[in-house]
C-alpha cells in the first residue's frame, strides 16, 4: 500500500490523520503502509518533520528524481497505490472524497481506498479500481530543455511578486512559498492550472458592478506569459535581472476598523474535520459611510 503525498497541501493535517487511521487498522491485517513524496521542493529535513508532527509511524520516503512516480503513472498528490502480494496494482485514486476542488466536505462520504483494501483482504475484485485523484500536480518541474527569452529573472519574477508573493512567502497564509526561482519553478504546473482556472490569485468580484481599487485579478496576459515560460522548459535567465526583494510590512495592516460585529453563537470544531464556516447576516438599521 503506497501512498504518493506532499507536506505542503491544506489538507495535509486531515490526510495525515486519515492514514495513521488506515494504517492502525489495516497494518494487523498484513497490509504494508509506505509513504512516498516525490515533490522536488520538499526537503528531507520537512519530511521528518512532517511525520514526527502528525505521529505517522510508516515509512516515508523520498523519490527526488520522480522516478518512482513515474514509475507509477502518478501526477498528483495525493494518490493512494493498492497493490497485491504479487506487486500488482489493484487500485490508483484519493484516499476518500472529503477534499476536491472547490469544496471542503467536514467528513469523507465515501473512501474507495478503504473498501479496496477491504475487498482484497477478502479475496474479492476491486469494484472500483480506479478514481481519479484530486490535488495538485506533484512538483516535478518540466523536462522540456529551457529556451527562449521569458525567464524567471526577468519577467516571472515579477509578476510572481504582483500577484502572488503578498501570501506565498514564509509567515503568511498560503500553504507553500513562491519567493524563489526553486519554489515556483516546483509549483510551475500547479499554478498553470489554477491560474488558467481563475482560482489563483483568489478574486471572485464581478466584473459587471465597477473597478475595484484592490482588484487582485490576474490579467490574461500575465497567464500566458507565465505558461510560455513553462511550456519552454522555465529557463531561470540572467540573476542579475531579478527585482530588489520586496520589503513587507508584517502584522496587522488594516487600520482600526469603524465596527467590530460578533457572531451570536461559539462552535467547537473537532480535529479530524475540515470546517466549512456558514454564514451570519448583521441587520444594520440605517446607512453608514465606512473608511
Amino acid at each position: 500500500m503506497s501512498v504518493l503525498q506532499s507536506d505542503g497541501v491544506l489538507s495535509r493535517t486531515a490526510r495525515a490523520r486519515r492514514l495513521s487511521e488506515l494504517a492502525a487498522r489495516y497494518e494487523p491485517k498484513g497490509v504494508q503502509f509506505v509513504g512516498i513524496n516525490s515533490n522536488r521542493q520538499d526537503t528531507l529535513r520537512e519530511i521528518a518533520h512532517y511525520a514526527r508532527v502528525h505521529k505517522i509511524d510508516f515509512p516515508l520516503l523520498k523519490d527526488p528524481y520522480q522516478r518512482v512516480a513515474d514509475l507509477f503513472g502518478a501526477t498528483r498528490t495525493p494518490t493512494a497505490f493498492l497493490l497485491d502480494a504479487r506487486q500488482i496494482i489493484r487500485y490508483r485514486g484519493p484516499i476518500d472524497d472529503q477534499f476536491g476542488v472547490g469544496y471542503a466536505r467536514a467528513g469523507a462520504t465515501t473512501s474507495d481506498l478503504a473498501a479496496a483494501l477491504d475487498e482484497l483482504l477478502a479475496g474479492k475484485p476491486v469494484s472500483t479500481p480506479i478514481t481519479e485523484p484530486v490535488g495538485c500536480y506533484i512538483g516535478s518541474g518540466t523536462r522540456n530543455a529551457p529556451t527562449g527569452d521569458i525567464t524567471y529573472s526577468n519577467q516571472v519574477s515579477r509578476l510572481v511578486e504582483t500577484h502572488c508573493v503578498h501570501c506565498h512567502r514564509p509567515g503568511r497564509i498560503a500553504p507553500f512559498s513562491l519567493a524563489s526561482y526553486d519554489d515556483v519553478t516546483a509549483w510551475a504546473e500547479s499554478m498553470c492550472e489554477v491560474m488558467d482556472e481563475g482560482r489563483m490569485p483568489p478574486w471572485h468580484a464581478s466584473p459587471e458592478h465597477g473597478q475595484f481599487s484592490n482588484d487582485a485579478h490576474m490579467p490574461a496576459v500575465d497567464k500566458r506569459l507565465f505558461r510560455q515560460r513553462f511550456e519552454n522548459g522555465m529557463p531561470q535567465g540572467d540573476p542579475s535581472e531579478l527585482p530588489e526583494p520586496t520589503n513587507y510590512t508584517e502584522g496587522w495592516q488594516i487600520p482600526e476598523p469603524d465596527v467590530v460585529l460578533r457572531c451570536s453563537s461559539v462552535e467547537e470544531i473537532g480535529a479530524n474535520v475540515f470546517h466549512n464556516c456558514g454564514t451570519e447576516r448583521f441587520y444594520v438599521n440605517r446607512p453608514r459611510l465606512t473608511k
